[in-house]
């Protein structure tokens, strides 16, 4: 920006400085052609001393801090305010060509004066040689040539100093100007750099203790917009990974809680049978069943934390391939049918076009299992479940609706979540642990897809599921 500064006030004072020596050189030009017009008036006589015209001439010369030469057609200086060159002949080139009409007048800057040279013009030689003709195309050249022939010359050198002593006070005041707004600059420049990093610094230590593990403070820093639009962002990532850390210790506690109640459930069945003695064979069988029945659950509890952890990494592993959606569904209703028919819960299927889709056909099993058995199993004895197939040009859609108890709505935005249960004792009967729908999302995910959920308590729930038909890598 100083630099800027500096070029353009180098551009002004060079404009400045042309500008005033054309309106000097103009001024002077317009004094001398006048002077041309007295001087022909009076037949170039003004060699007296007590003359009028010579003494306008002098004065002239005064006011303008020059001096003036004047010289007739013969070439002869018949006025010279220094009267250095009074009487003499000026054979110049300028000269020359101006008498001879060749150039209009004359201006030389030299280095404190200006010359400025402008013809004495006859008037009337220029009136008669524009009327009408009827003379050869050779007298109408010398007409013309007539017509630009002076009568004599006037030679004006002018004092330029006083617009070089104004340039040179230019320069200065634009040095004083300069240095000025270089000290301010430099204050401003320095208070700047003594203010502006002050919020960075205090951030940069809000952000070292929040780097020691204080995760759970938000930053509060004062400072611009932009200090403040990033400490924003920094809280709200901040609060992000607040939630996951909580996310991941009730994970841990709910695995913990989880495992350990089939092995408590173990302990004190086995524990049982050793401080009685004589146990009745069928009470033994009893209690052995119970621990079996124990271990499988404790067995189906790992296996889907496994099958969690795996669908939670990056979908590097997916088998994708062309896979039949309709032989696909019907295959898992299939596999559910006697399930649902031990309650006599009646499971339709109404597909309404062929539909062939890029999946994983394990992990999307999976999935559409996990919600066809939630439908049957928290469903009303006598039920129904009802699982649709549609698609479009670019997605399938797998609706899975039953006649079941239904989800209340504060709950429906947590059934995703790792072991959360709307009913955790009607959850133990069937035999879920929690994980079922999460390992389903997770699933869906993984195919780039959605899942949308819709119940009301005692009139059933509805799944949607929707999955591109093309793979999106």
């Amino acid at each position: 920006m100083f630099i800027m500064m500096v070029i353009s006030g180098l551009i002004l004072q060079t404009s400045y400085h042309n500008q005033s020596l054309r309106f000097r050189i103009s001024q002077i030009q317009s004094q001398c052609n006048i002077l041309a017009a007295q001087v022909l008036l009076n037949d170039f006589m003004i060699s007296n001393a007590t003359d009028n015209l010579n003494t306008e001439i002098d004065q002239l010369a005064n006011v303008l801090e020059g001096r003036i030469i004047i010289v007739d057609s013969e070439y002869r200086i018949i006025k010279d305010t220094y009267t250095i060159e009074q009487d003499k002949y000026m054979m110049s080139n300028d000269v020359h060509d101006i008498m001879l009409g060749k150039t209009p007048n004359s201006t030389k800057i030299m280095n404190q004066y200006v010359e400025i040279m402008v013809p004495i013009l006859d008037s009337s030689t220029v009136t008669s040689t524009i009327e009408p003709s009827t003379s050869s195309t050779r007298s109408n050249a010398e007409g013309t040539e007539e017509q630009k022939k002076a009568q004599g010359v006037i030679i004006c050198m002018v004092s330029i100093r006083d617009l070089q002593e104004t340039d040179t006070y230019m320069k200065a005041q634009g040095r004083t100007w300069y240095a000025l707004f270089s000290f301010i600059a430099l204050i401003f420049s320095l208070l700047l750099a003594f203010v502006l990093p002050r919020p960075l610094k205090v951030l940069n230590r809000k952000l070292q203790y929040v780097s020691e593990g204080h995760l759970d403070e938000p930053l509060e820093v004062e400072g611009n917009t932009e200090i403040t639009d990033v400490i924003d962002t920094f809280n709200q990532i901040l609060g992000k990974i607040q939630t996951l850390e909580n996310s991941r210790q009730e994970f841990v506690s709910n695995v913990s809680h989880e495992l350990k109640t089939p092995i408590t459930s173990m302990k004190v069945l086995a524990d049982s049978l050793l401080v009685q003695e004589d146990v009745p064979a069928e009470m033994y069988r009893e209690f052995m069943t119970d621990i079996a029945d124990e271990i499988d659950r404790e067995n189906k509890i790992i296996t889907d934390l496994l099958t969690l952890v795996r669908l939670d990494k990056q979908a590097l592993n997916l088998n994708i391939e062309a896979v039949k959606i309709n032989e696909l569904l019907e295959l898992l209703l299939k596999r559910i049918r006697p399930i649902a028919a031990k309650r006599n819960i009646e499971v339709v299927f109404e597909s309404v076009r062929e539909v062939v889709a890029e999946i994983d056909e394990v992990k999307l099993s999976l999935a559409f299992t996990n919600l066809i058995e939630n439908a049957v199993k928290y469903n009303v004895d006598g039920g129904w479940v009802q699982v649709t197939l549609d698609a479009d040009h670019k997605f399938f859609y797998v609706k899975i609706a039953d006649s079941g108890v239904g989800i209340p709505e504060d709950c429906q935005e947590q059934v995703f979540e790792r072991f959360y249960r709307v009913d955790k004792a009607r959850s133990r009967e069937t035999g879920g642990n929690g994980l079922g729908l999460s390992i389903t999302r997770n699933a869906i995910l993984l195919h780039k897809g959605a899942i949308k959920l819709y119940s009301k308590p005692g009139e059933g729930t509805t799944f949607t599921v929707r999955i591109p038909l093309i793979y999106i890598s």
